[in-house]
């Protein structure tokens, strides 16, 4: 096991072991208070345990290395991961608005709002804790299942704090015209939680299908690519006329057409260019692979 996938374990266990504590901790203080925000916290985090416990199984096949039968290795499989966990995350989060619908049109339901505050406040305060731990090692380990993680608990952190602020202010509203909404107003914190925590998942799969579909990366990352390579290749009398970039997973594909500006083909300065490039490359992006290929037919009939 090498450093980056032994630091990776790490993190997906920290997320696990403390999202096992947060989700029983949340279904005892939800049959408690009978609150439809904690529940719907709960809920959610229950739906990423199950997710995270199959990334710490899977993790290892996304180090092995490719081979004539798998030319991408595992990294699609791991894209595939994620389109699962943010359908799922999906499903769940639409289950819960529905749920508080329900209870919406039954006429609510009345809860200790400063209980619910406190709590909530006590869960912002770890939930950041676990966040810091893990960003601590996220900086010896990056992967697109791990930065998942990280966002998941940033969105727990600010949902936390939201929840806890929105049941702190109703208690200033117990003697005024707006005490009428208390009865509903858990489950309309539970219903603007559930839509504020909906892109999240969405976006992990808006990132997964780019990459299982093989498209380029975003824009910004292209550009950071053919700014290098271009400098590079300029210095060295060459012109970049194609690039083939990938994104599979955690791993980038990077393939560059280049032409000579002269008829020969240097392998000793082609060495030098690919040497270069792959250095430079290497301070702006973690795990990649390089390919330099020189531009033998005519670019209208690519």
């Amino acid at each position: 096991m090498n450093e980056k996938q032994k630091y990776e374990k790490r993190i997906l266990k920290i997320s696990l072991y403390a999202g096992i504590l947060f989700v029983i901790v949340e279904i005892l203080m939800s049959l408690w208070s009978n609150s439809q925000a904690i529940l719907m916290d709960a809920v959610f985090d229950a739906a990423e345990l199950i997710v995270i416990g199959l990334s710490l199984f899977l993790t290892p096949f996304f180090y092995q290395p490719v081979s004539e039968k798998k030319p991408y290795g595992y990294s699609q499989f791991e894209s595939v991961f994620i389109v699962v966990k943010g359908f799922m995350l999906i499903s769940v989060t639409l289950g819960l608005i529905t749920n508080n619908i329900q209870i919406l049109l039954q006429g609510g339901r009345h809860l200790n709002h400063g209980q619910i505050s406190v709590f909530e406040c006590i869960l912002a305060f770890f939930s950041l804790l676990v966040l810091l731990i893990m960003r601590h090692f996220h900086k010896k380990a990056s992967s697109p299942t791990v930065e998942a993680e990280i966002y998941g608990w940033k969105v727990d952190f600010l949902c936390s704090i939201g929840i806890s602020l929105a049941f702190f202010s109703q208690l200033f509203l117990v003697n005024t015209s707006l005490k009428s909404i208390s009865p509903y107003f858990d489950q309309i914190v539970a219903i603007v939680t559930a839509l504020f925590m909906l892109p999240q998942p969405v976006k992990m799969i808006a990132d997964a299908f780019r990459s299982i579909f093989l498209f380029a990366p975003k824009e910004e990352v292209l550009h950071k690519v053919k700014q290098v390579a271009h400098q590079i290749l300029d210095d060295y009398q060459y012109t970049g006329t194609f690039y083939d970039v990938v994104l599979t997973g955690r791993k980038m594909w990077i393939s560059i057409y280049f032409k000579p500006k002269s008829d020969v083909l240097s392998m000793t300065l082609l060495h030098s260019v690919y040497d270069e490039m792959y250095t430079a490359l290497g301070q702006e992006f973690e795990d990649y692979s390089l390919e330099l290929v020189p531009e033998l037919e005519e670019e209208a009939n690519r």
